[in-house]
């Protein structure tokens, strides 16, 4: 389950007392899922000197030096940190963050609420560590986002980030334009507005293009299938990978001819073809589910219409105070809903529509997961109640009511994530030399993911948290 022992070895010699020797902690007796998808190991014994993991395996294998700091684990499981694949550090879980769905600006006027978001990633970042999530993958968002992985790598009390910056699109929404710094979409309508979003999101130190691509008007659908095949081209070009927003089978398949790395949302209008397998499994694609997001769309927004403040699945205490105090408002927001928008009727028929689309994503994840695709786990956190932190939890059960077995969804939750992310040499699965991002949890998830909502520890490179220490 570990590297070779020379690696352990090696950074065990490390931890020997002495100037500037690391202190070696050791947890002891628990089972370790490595997140490779290998066979848990029970009695183990788990080597962190300083920020790095030195040894995982039995305890013949893995010595523990006299004067370690030992943490009895027996009984409990031990995993990788989790990882979401699709965040959004510049929206908030809740409407203040999304006004393209609901204006409210003499309530939430969006500038603050985006200048707010900018001067405080430290909220999420908590909510995410107490979640159990210890590495994130924001993938659309205002250009200060692109700061956030320099700011975090070597923050015990923050999760690696790596960032997309604003996204790329011809479905631009005005209302989430604050200002010329905070802002969410950069054009594609013509090649050369492609050739300077591009070169913007190098200049801002982004990794990857991100496109938003909506199903587009029959009209223009050519003309823009041309100007994503460009961003494609470009984005390669300038040491970017493309990823790509397309929940309808035709832009899926067109995302995947430009040469997307990553889809991160499921095709939800109908059955993926044989095409689309075959576009998926050439491109070696990471194919991220999203399955929660848009029922938590239709929560919040049935909340809002009903005038009833919507009940959160936080079951770690992890959601913030000031979001929480937003929830409460749903109330306030009530007139702002057109009569015809508060009728039940209308949420029927939304729920209803949600529900053929769930059924559908749950097919298609079965088939690409059926087909050996590489499956990440991400929930789209920042949109309305879809919340930074605890919505990985009904993400990841979601996948296991489709069909997909515990065991690979913790594969899916680490190390995929971890791939997703291009870091899997860093962290992601539980390895010698890899940063000591774990989670400690009374149950065992390999059995039923839920397991993961027993969370007592999580580590973060090499600083151990109590669970209830970081809840709010």
């Amino acid at each position: 389950m570990s590297r070779p022992a020379a690696s352990a070895l090696t950074l065990l010699a490390l931890a020997v007392p002495g100037a500037g020797a690391a202190q070696v902690t050791a947890l002891v007796g628990g089972t370790v899922i490595d997140g490779t998808g290998r066979t848990p190991m029970s009695d183990a014994v788990v080597l962190v000197a300083g920020e790095r993991l030195a040894c995982v395996g039995p305890a013949t294998r893995c010595p523990i030096p006299a004067d370690a700091t030992r943490m009895d684990v027996s009984g409990r499981f031990i995993t990788p940190g989790l990882v979401d694949a699709h965040v959004h550090f510049s929206q908030t879980g809740w409407i203040d963050g999304r006004p393209d769905g609901l204006a409210a600006p003499d309530i939430y006027p969006y500038p603050e609420t985006a200048r707010y978001d900018r001067d405080h990633p430290e909220r999420w970042q908590r909510s995410y560590l107490c979640s159990g999530i210890t590495a994130v993958f924001d993938v659309g968002g205002h250009p200060w986002t692109t700061g956030l992985p320099a700011a975090s790598e070597h923050d015990p009390n923050a999760a690696h980030v790596r960032a997309a910056g604003p996204l790329i699109t011809h479905a631009t929404r005005t209302a989430l334009m604050a200002d010329d710094e905070l802002y969410t979409f950069l054009p594609m309508d013509t090649p050369a507005e492609v050739t300077e979003s591009v070169r913007k999101l190098v200049d801002m130190g982004s990794t990857a293009a991100k496109v938003w691509y909506l199903r587009p008007a029959e009209d223009r659908r050519d003309e823009l299938d041309r100007r994503l095949l460009q961003v494609g081209e470009e984005a390669r070009a300038a040491g970017l990978e493309l990823i790509v927003h397309a929940t309808s089978l035709r832009e899926a398949k067109m995302a995947l001819r430009a040469g997307a790395g990553m889809l991160v949302h499921s095709v939800q209008d109908r059955p993926v073809d044989d095409e689309f397998m075959e576009l998926l499994e050439r491109s070696d694609a990471v194919y991220v589910p999203t399955l929660v997001v848009s029922g938590f769309w239709t929560r919040a927004l049935g909340a809002i219409a009903l005038g009833i403040p919507p009940e959160i699945d936080d079951p770690n205490g992890c959601v913030d105070p000031g979001t929480r105090r937003k929830l409460a408002q749903a109330p306030e927001l009530q007139a702002l809903v057109p009569e015809a928008g508060r009728s039940a009727e209308r949420f029927y028929r939304r729920l209803e529509r949600g529900g053929q689309a769930l059924a559908t994503m749950y097919a298609n994840l079965r088939r690409v997961h059926d087909a050996g695709v590489t499956i990440a786990t991400g929930t789209d956190a920042g949109n309305p109640l879809t919340l930074h932190g605890p919505s990985i939890y009904g993400e990841m059960e979601a996948m296991q009511d489709a069909g997909i077995p515990p065991e690979e969804i913790v594969v899916m939750s680490t190390r995929n994530g971890a791939l997703a992310m291009r870091r899997l040499e860093d962290f992601g699965t539980l390895e010698a030399g890899k940063i000591a991002d774990l989670l400690v949890l009374e149950e065992n998830p390999n059995e039923d993911v839920r397991a993961f909502r027993s969370l007592t520890h999580i580590m973060r490179a090499g600083v151990l948290h109590r669970q209830a220490e970081l809840a709010y």
